[in-house]
């Protein structure tokens, strides 16, 4: 097999990593604390280093668990993604007013940041305690397998995810997962079988087309693969029309077949 490199196989799909919802919206805490919190979860979209600091001065009262949150999603927009998982954690164990389907939540973005982070290992103990307040959620199981993946825990990964697609079987990214899983697993015929179910239940081509290109690659179809990474290429565009991250990887895949570079095990 050539030696395409594995850096851009994970799913690239309309996930929200950390979403920037509100978490508290429904939290049973003083009037002032959520004048509070809804002004700094607004400030964190447009100005993070701001937030952040009004989140530290609001800490120092706060009992919700809300100063941690935003504190988080600032971190998030200024990129420091494993200080803001470990405020998102904070936030789910510190808060004394939230219901356990908000703990989960937190303890879910806390996760969702540490997969930005590339920590597979702190992203599924985030998920575990998640999951511990609902369990056998399917985006908890798929966030957890992630993780897994992360850490080359194929088959935990795999366990993850079989029974995320078991509770919510329209669920595209999971089978794109699952895919890309088989894959490595050497489990070809199930591998584009998963890339058929995740077309079908919503997603993108340009994200199954980079994985399917792989799997047609190891299939030895080496033209479906190039068609595949050829549509990303075009298709692939920012705003500004550069190529985006899918393109780019795509366009790294074609020249590497076309070199013609050595196998590697």
């Amino acid at each position: 097999m050539m030696p395409i490199t594995e850096t851009f196989t994970r799913p690239i799909v309309k996930h929200c990593a950390v979403c920037v919802v509100t978490a508290f919206a429904s939290l049973t805490i003083a009037k002032a604390q959520v004048v509070n919190y809804s002004s700094c979860v607004e400030l964190a979209r447009v100005d993070p280093d701001a937030a952040f600091d009004a989140a530290i001065a609001w800490a120092e009262t706060d009992l919700s668990g809300g100063a941690s949150h935003c504190a988080g999603l600032a971190l998030v927009g200024l990129g420091l993604f494993e200080a803001a998982a470990d405020r998102f954690t904070r936030a789910a164990v510190e808060g004394q007013k939230i219901e356990n389907v908000e703990r989960a939540l937190l303890h879910q973005q806390a996760g969702d940041a540490w997969l930005m982070a590339n920590s597979g290992a702190n992203a599924t103990a985030a998920f575990t305690h998640a999951l511990t307040y609902i369990p056998e959620n399917p985006e908890l199981l798929f966030g957890r397998a992630r993780g897994y993946e992360l850490d080359k825990q194929t088959a935990l990964a795999l366990q993850d995810v079989d029974l995320a697609i078991a509770r919510n079987p329209a669920y595209g990214a999971a089978y794109l997962l699952r895919a890309r899983l088989y894959r490595q697993s050497k489990q070809l015929d199930a591998a584009a079988a998963d890339i058929d179910a995740a077309l079908a239940n919503g997603i993108d081509e340009v994200a199954a087309g980079l994985e399917r290109g792989l799997i047609r690659f190891e299939m030895g179809n080496e033209a479906g693969a190039l068609e595949d990474w050829q549509m990303i290429v075009a298709t692939d565009r920012r705003a500004d029309g550069s190529p985006g991250p899918a393109a780019t990887a795509a366009s790294r895949f074609i020249a590497e077949v076309r070199a013609g570079a050595p196998t590697q095990p």
